[in-house]
């Protein structure tokens, strides 16, 4: 009973970890990325990739 409850633990841990990592790394890119274009509305789905740009 008790190695399932280490078990559980150790991998509930892990996962925490995990998110925790991917959360100070997505924190990190944003610090660093450049600052974003004067006059560039950063919510135009053009700009998010949200709708990509008609082509001729």
């Amino acid at each position: 009973m008790l190695g399932r409850v280490w078990d559980v633990l150790k991998a509930t841990l892990a996962v925490a970890a995990l998110i925790a990592a991917a959360l100070v790394s997505a924190d990190k890119l944003d610090r660093q990325r450049a600052q974003p274009v004067v006059g560039v509305v950063a919510g135009e789905p053009i700009v998010t990739g949200a709708i990509a740009p008609a082509r001729p």
